[in-house]
């Protein structure tokens, strides 16, 4: 079943608030059953005859964001991404004063669009309005981290620790620090520590294989990794952490066979180039050139 259209017609009116808040009901509704194509042309409608709206705007950013997430082309989802961003920036403007949480999302939607000196101001601007929520300081730390300001990003990795000590986010971002400065010892205590604190996330492996990794300890990577379900280990991050340990003990067969039951079930030309270097390097040709021939036919 369409979306209702009237909601879209060109007789909404911005000082018609009954018209105004079903437009609004209709793209949420678009957005919660994937019709994409609707939510953008409600929201791009609604923001023409109510500019001044924050709401409004949040909704194109969020169906800009639906848009860039379902496209396959990198460079067009790039150039959504910060279309969103720019109408999230729009919607923090004009809400005056924005929300810990619209701040927030707008923070997400500027990282994502790889502006990231914007993400963390936002971060920090929400941390000021909500300091109850760890998640303000712990986007903060991240985007901090990865702009390369470290000591504000292991400040703020410590407030959000404080603010929610069950969690083990911000222990797993200082881990992240810790093995980027050049400290394996420490990453590996931290991720140790972080992963303690919740036992079934399968991304607080991969931190503690990382820092493995470094301290060439790769056996005990297999130990970890080996450890989890089948659909966990075929996830990219554990997949390449397994290879890579094959491969550092000098096992390139291993190495290829692993990565290629991961490039069987994602099927993108990427993981299928990936495992022609690897069956390369373990010395079958064959297999390579068949690999090769899957990333023709994936790209």
């Amino acid at each position: 079943m369409g979306c209702d259209r009237s909601s879209n017609e060109t007789g909404l009116r911005a000082d018609d608030p009954v018209a105004m808040r079903q437009a609004m009901q209709a793209i949420e509704s678009s957005l919660a059953s994937a019709r994409i194509d609707d939510a953008l042309r409600i929201a791009s409608r609604l923001t023409e005859v109510a500019p001044e709206s924050a709401s409004a705007q949040e909704l194109l950013g969020r169906a800009l964001i639906a848009r860039a997430n379902e496209t396959r082309d990198p460079l067009e989802a790039a150039a959504v991404r910060t279309s969103a961003a720019d109408a999230y920036a729009r919607a923090v403007a004009l809400a005056a004063p924005a929300s810990a949480g619209l701040l927030n999302a707008a923070g997400v939607t500027a990282q994502a669009a790889q502006r990231v000196d914007e993400a963390i101001a936002l971060f920090l601007e929400a941390e000021l309005e909500d300091p109850s929520n760890a998640q303000h300081p712990l986007f903060a730390g991240l985007a901090l981290h990865q702009a390369g300001r470290v000591p504000e990003a292991r400040a703020a990795l410590e407030r959000a620790a404080r603010v929610d000590p069950a969690s083990p986010w911000p222990v797993a971002g200082l881990s992240a620090i810790a093995l980027a400065s050049g400290d394996p010892e420490e990453a590996l205590k931290l991720a140790r520590k972080a992963r303690a604190k919740a036992p079934r996330q399968d991304a607080l492996r991969v931190a503690e294989a990382k820092a493995l990794r470094k301290l060439a300890r790769h056996r005990e990577t297999l130990t970890l990794l080996l450890a989890l379900p089948t659909e966990s280990q075929l996830t990219e991050a554990v997949a390449w952490e397994i290879a890579a340990a094959y491969g550092a003990l000098g096992e390139p067969i291993e190495a290829a066979r692993f990565w290629g039951k991961f490039a069987e079930s994602v099927s993108t030309s990427e993981s299928a180039l990936e495992a022609a270097r690897l069956w390369l390097e373990a010395g079958d040709p064959v297999q390579a050139g068949s690999w090769q021939r899957v990333a023709a036919s994936r790209s």
